[in-house]
């Protein structure tokens, strides 16, 4: 089965030039409709469970002060929030195995930061790639 496209996303990072490099590079792609970038976990967590804004997909840093994009992850988990959004946790120091343990769902994927000029033109194509992983079992 083909996934619906576009996919709605939320971005949310503390670093105001990641921000405005994820929301060039996802408002130009056809995959996804971006309806907002955030710069904390707090902001995502109110648009989600009180606003109720829940988009397909939710691309998140891992390491915002405050509230990281792993207590993000389990206080939507928590509160059945987005049961059904894809959650992409990123960061540039990441050990994957380590913070995969905690966490069980499908619907969660841990992915190192992009950093050069081609791993962030490249990240739509890397979410749809997982997205479509996704889907190829539903039939």
């Amino acid at each position: 089965m083909e996934p619906l496209t576009p996919f709605t996303l939320m971005v949310a990072d503390d670093d105001n030039e990641d921000r405005e490099l994820f929301k060039e590079i996802f408002e130009h792609d056809p995959h996804f409709t971006l309806m907002g970038c955030l710069s904390s976990g707090t902001e995502v967590l109110d648009e989600i469970s009180r606003k109720k804004n829940v988009p397909d997909v939710l691309l998140v840093d891992m390491y915002m002060p405050f509230f990281s994009g792993i207590d993000l992850v389990k206080a939507l988990e928590e509160l059945h929030a987005a049961p059904n959004t894809y959650k992409f946790v990123i960061s540039t120091t990441v050990n994957i195995a380590e913070n995969e343990a905690p966490i069980h769902s499908p619907y969660i994927i841990f992915l190192k930061k992009p950093v050069s000029w081609q791993e962030i033109n490249a990240l739509p194509s890397v979410l749809m790639g997982y997205l479509e992983q996704k889907f190829e079992g539903v039939s």
